[in-house]
């Protein structure tokens, strides 16, 4: 006769093999078929308990096969939150019925119209827009620098519609509808002739009289100069464009303020000077921190005090003490107004000032800027529908800018339609508009079809996540006791949080693979070595198709790499999609249910002719769960393993239970269990004990009993669990 540690053997050594032989059988292949088929559908408890095939099937996957009639204790361990310690399933000893629980998810899922994610990224957009407003109108600025001194005449101008266009924005004018024409005829006006064609108009006159001013053209569009416009006009125009387009102050309108500061300060011999010119009025009142709105006579009456006067104006008035006098050290004015030592201010004052507008010259657009984004914030936690999104036209104005789209390019009405699409389908709205504006747009909101808020697609589901924080903790933990356990609990709870509050904003396989401290962190969870799972091994895991058992992930000898795989929401592009994260059960569920009806089939199939091979199997199946010798306590047939191999007596379990795991920890070094080679010479001792104290397959034995599937005797009572339930 087949000794128990060759049945055993025959079946491990190839499990891949194993577990598809069984798969292939009829009756196994049918329920798979079914479940793969059927479990989607279900969207209550109700419902799963009433298909006795489902409920069957995830019963026996989970091992609970024995307590398939008792559908009112079950139901109750599906409806627990395992986030709350003191739920049904969580006060139930038996981690099975836990296990069963965390497989599926008969509680709503919490819809959120924007995650945190998704509006970083709309503020970074907006923000980045911002920057290349500046950077465009820089390069505006100094195409038109260039571009103007080429032209000869009036035609030449006009001609050069980005010209043109620069000229109308630098007076705030409609670029869309312009015409030569009418253009033509008030760059040529004779603006001395009070009947001329600038002259007469009745629309927007004062800035065509302006844009007519600006420019040196005969009545005939001939040049009256050498060029267009002198350099002080150009000078004026582009300063008026950096001040009229721009939404925020740039940086390359603070560098040319900054050259104006410098050359116009070495001119200044009276204070009258800078107060007398609005540009430097404003420059000094930025650089040196003032209220904008200052009193020119105030500034003068600063900066022409006596310092050295404690009775000086300087001295006396500032509203924080010191303050005036700090400004009035800036400078160089007599009492009377004049600039002494020639200089209004030295090398260093002048430094001083011109660093001080650097820092200070966007102070208004920072705080504008930090006041709109908390708006967005607070708004998009206090919206209830897309409509809330669309008639709030600060929020509005916002999405339109970071998403590149004009005021009135789409209407809102489109708009609606654009975030109510499923992005996840090629033929939705969104997709079909073919404008990666819109369809990025699109792709920062989660509303439904309604216009209500739906759940997120993220890469994983929020219970997933939850789950696989738990199981890292549970691993980075595993067999430690006093202050290492503490220790490590302690930094296994940061690296959770860590992975919590960035797994949310991961939207590919590529944004996953670039955060290696996420990568492990799920590997880990998943009881696999991190270290010997490289980037490349990782790209063929992802890129691998889940169904076809060729498959590279499906390949790998240790089914946990497909386990692995299948938590995340990604299809084999990298890309998120919809379809794996829906349902009572996600794809990982599915599969893992799946993984642990097959071994459950095979074991009971081996149990039918040696039981030794069946309890062998399942300590195999279960060892990467143990965590602690209470693990084995709690199970019955980890038990009755443990004790087969080393001869203890079945009255074992009436001493005390502290007591047994001393005795478990005495007989074996649970470290032992991560040890592959010490786990295959654990079961060689149990096989042989087995084999030693059994008929090897004379009648049927306590491991029937023991696993489920003997006589309904056999089996733990929901009355009885009820009542443990109740302690």
């Amino acid at each position: 006769m087949v000794s128990t540690y060759i049945g055993y053997d025959l079946v491990n050594r190839d499990m891949k093999t194993s577990l598809k032989r069984v798969a292939q059988e009829p009756e196994v292949a049918r329920e798979l078929k079914y479940y793969q088929d059927n479990i989607g559908k279900v969207k209550t408890v109700d419902d799963f308990m009433k298909d006795d095939r489902l409920y069957t099937y995830a019963m026996k996957a989970h091992g609970l096969e024995d307590m398939t009639y008792a559908k009112a204790f079950m139901k109750k361990v599906l409806e627990s939150d395992l986030n709350d310690e003191n739920s049904y399933a969580n006060k139930l000893a038996d981690d099975r019925y836990r296990n069963f629980a965390r497989s599926f998810n008969f509680s709503s899922e919490t819809a959120d119209m924007q995650t945190e994610k998704q509006e970083d990224d709309v503020i970074g957009l907006y923000k980045q827009s911002l920057v290349t407003e500046g950077d465009d109108a820089k390069a505006e600025v100094q195409y038109y620098d260039t571009a103007i001194d080429g032209v000869k005449n009036v035609d030449d101008l006009l001609k050069n519609s980005r010209l043109t266009k620069f000229v109308l924005n630098s007076y705030g004018l409609d670029t869309k509808y312009y015409s030569t024409d009418h253009l033509k005829k008030i760059l040529t006006s004779d603006l001395s002739d009070p009947t001329s064609y600038a002259n007469t108009l009745t629309t927007n006159k004062s800035d065509y009289l302006k844009i007519a001013n600006a420019f040196s053209f005969d009545t005939d569009g001939s040049l009256k100069n050498a060029t267009a416009q002198t350099a002080d006009q150009k000078t004026a125009m582009e300063d008026l464009y950096l001040e009229e387009v721009p939404s925020t102050e740039t940086a390359f309108r603070a560098e040319r303020e900054t050259t104006n500061y410098r050359t116009k300060i070495a001119a200044v011999t009276k204070v009258s000077d800078i107060t007398g010119d609005s540009r430097l009025f404003d420059y000094v009142k930025t650089a040196l921190g003032m209220d904008k709105n200052m009193l020119k006579s105030t500034f003068e009456n600063i900066v022409t005090s006596d310092l050295s006067d404690p009775t000086s104006y300087a001295n006396t008035q500032g509203k924080v003490k010191g303050d005036y006098a700090k400004i009035a050290a800036m400078f160089n004015f007599d009492t009377s107004g004049n600039t002494t030592a020639g200089d209004a201010q030295s090398a260093a004052q002048l430094s001083q000032t011109t660093t001080g507008y650097n820092t200070n010259y966007d102070d208004a657009d920072q705080a504008s800027l930090d006041s709109l984004t908390t708006y967005y914030t607070t708004q998009m936690k206090s919206f209830t529908k897309v409509d809330d999104l669309l008639n709030n036209s600060r929020v509005y104005d916002m999405l339109m800018k970071a998403y590149g789209i004009g005021e009135d390019e789409f209407s809102k009405a489109n708009l609606k339609k654009v975030l109510t699409s499923d992005m996840t389908d090629p033929k939705s709205y969104a997709n079909k508009t073919n404008d990666k504006r819109l369809i990025s747009l699109a792709s920062a909101f989660n509303f439904k079809s309604d216009g209500t808020p739906d759940v997120p697609l993220l890469a994983q589901s929020e219970r997933t996540i939850t789950e696989t924080a738990k199981d890292y903790i549970v691993q980075k933990t595993r067999f430690l006791s006093g202050k290492a356990q503490t220790d490590a609990k302690t930094a296994a709870q940061t690296d959770a949080k860590y992975y919590q509050d960035n797994i949310v904003k991961v939207t590919s396989v590529t944004d996953l693979l670039k955060d290696r401290k996420l990568v492990d962190f799920a590997l880990t969870a998943n009881g696999l070595d991190a270290t010997k799972v490289t980037d490349d091994m990782l790209k063929q895991l992802f890129s691998s198709d889940l169904t076809d058992p060729k498959s590279f992930a499906n390949a790998q000898s240790d089914e946990r790499y497909a386990q692995f795989v299948a938590s995340f929401n990604f299809d084999t592009s990298g890309k998120l999609d919809k379809n794996y994260a829906k349902g009572v059960q996600n794809r990982g569920e599915v599969q893992s249910t799946e993984n642990l009806y097959l071994h459950q089939s095979l074991e009971t199939e081996q149990g039918q002719s040696d039981q030794g091979v069946r309890l062998a199997l399942y300590w195999q199946r279960q060892a990467p769960t143990i965590t602690s010798a209470y693990d084995i306590l709690a199970d019955s047939a980890l038990l009755e393993v443990f004790r087969t191999a080393y001869s203890l007596p079945s009255d074992m379990s009436n001493m005390d239970i502290d007591q047994q795991k001393k005795v478990i920890e005495k007989k074996m070094d649970l470290n032992d269990l991560k040890d592959p080679n010490k786990e295959k010479k654990f079961l060689q001792r149990f096989t042989a004990m087995y084999d030693l104290q059994n008929d090897n397959g004379s009648s049927a034995n306590a491991a029937l009993t023991i696993l489920g599937g003997g006589s309904s005797s056999g089996g733990i009572s929901a009355s009885l669990l009820e009542s443990l339930n109740s302690r």
